[in-house]
């Protein structure tokens, strides 16, 4: 049994013990007040723990999500760095900087400066994204290098507008609080 269920097993106990303790006292008896008290607090420890669960239950994946968008981004910032610095002993055309260098930009964001993912909004759609980027990386390196034929340009095209469209942010925050 994870923390997570064991602690919401707990608050019920805790809700149960103070039901049955309220409801052995008689109408009138000097600790029935502050039994019901007792009772409707825990009660609403339970109702704030409930609300809780969704998200503590999301958070090893959330932190899964984070390393893995960290890792790939690193990675695709390092493919294409190489494949831009074989523009220096004249293995790579100059003009594959154009496709290359917003590519780097883009990784090195998300490398070296992770940004935390919301608790309250999807994530697998970042690992998409960081994926996706990765292949039109490598797609656009091989291609750059000659390995692959210049049709597989369209691929890593698609590949790079794909990983922009699963990357944009959604809309406003759903769960704000109106005062």
């Amino acid at each position: 049994m994870d923390t997570v269920d064991a602690r919401f097993a707990q608050l019920q106990k805790d809700v149960g013990r103070c039901h049955a303790t309220a409801a052995a006292l008689e109408a009138g008896t000097d600790g029935r007040q502050a039994a019901f008290d007792a009772l409707l607090a825990a009660a609403d420890r339970l109702l704030a723990y409930d609300a809780q669960v969704p998200g503590l239950r999301q958070e090893p994946a959330r932190r899964t999500t984070q390393t893995i968008v960290l890792w790939t981004s690193r990675g695709t910032a390092a493919l294409a760095a190489l494949t831009g610095a074989a523009v220096i002993p004249g293995w790579v055309p100059w003009g594959w900087l154009i496709l290359l260098l917003p590519i780097l930009a883009v990784a090195l964001d998300s490398a070296l400066t992770p940004k935390p993912l919301a608790k309250d909004r999807p994530h697998h759609r970042h690992r998409t994204s960081a994926a996706l980027l990765a292949a039109c990386t490598l797609l656009l390196s091989t291609v750059a290098l000659g390995t692959l034929s210049a049709w597989w340009l369209i691929a890593a095209l698609g590949c790079a507008t794909a990983s922009f469209a699963t990357g944009l942010p959604d809309g406003p925050s759903t769960n704000r609080s109106t005062t």
